[in-house]
């Protein structure tokens, strides 16, 4: 699948098969993360793909969401921010951008290996960081849980917004149509 395919077609999958993903596919997702760009280079991230079906189970005692929970795997986006401290002043967001990037092409390496995945927000990061011992001063961006798409897995059509309503060229007034 070309690139421009695999963006039109990747959806949120949110029910997996309990199979267990081989190595060689996590290496490669893990990978094109790797690839993403970072400001200035700095690769400020960090993940950590946990495939222990206990753990999963125990990093969503809040929120109880059910593509999490039942997740054969979960790669947890981590950031140091002073790794872009250095370079760049310490309000700077761009750790967190640098690793929104890498679990995006994450993503779209998982779709295009034929598996399914979600970004997800809203977990108990702090229960998260005890069970796999994340260091404090890594921050946890987010946590991309993934497997084998379900086949009872139903996803409903994302509305998405016009080109014209969010390009534009030259100014404002000027739509790309």
């Amino acid at each position: 699948m070309d690139i421009f395919e695999a963006i039109e077609t990747r959806k949120s999958i949110r029910k997996f098969q309990a199979k267990e993903i081989p190595e060689e596919l996590i290496r490669k997702i893990v990978y094109a993360g790797l690839r993403a760009p970072s400001g200035g280079n700095r690769q400020p991230y960090k993940f950590i793909v946990v495939t222990d079906r206990e753990k999963i189970r125990l990093f969503d005692p809040y929120f109880h969401q059910d593509c999490v929970e039942s997740a054969p795997a979960v790669i947890i986006a981590c950031a140091n921010p002073h790794d872009t401290w250095e370079k760049y002043d310490e309000e700077d967001l761009c750790y967190k951008l640098d690793t929104a990037a890498a679990i995006q092409n994450m993503l779209l390496a998982i779709h295009g290996l034929g598996l399914g995945g979600v970004w997800v927000m809203s977990c108990s990061k702090r229960d998260i960081r005890k069970l796999v011992n994340i260091p404090l001063h890594w921050e946890i961006v987010s946590i991309i849980p993934f497997g084998y798409i379900d086949e009872n897995h139903s996803t409903k059509p994302t509305a998405r917004k016009e080109l014209k309503e969010i390009a534009f060229f030259n100014e404002i007034s000027n739509p790309i149509e």
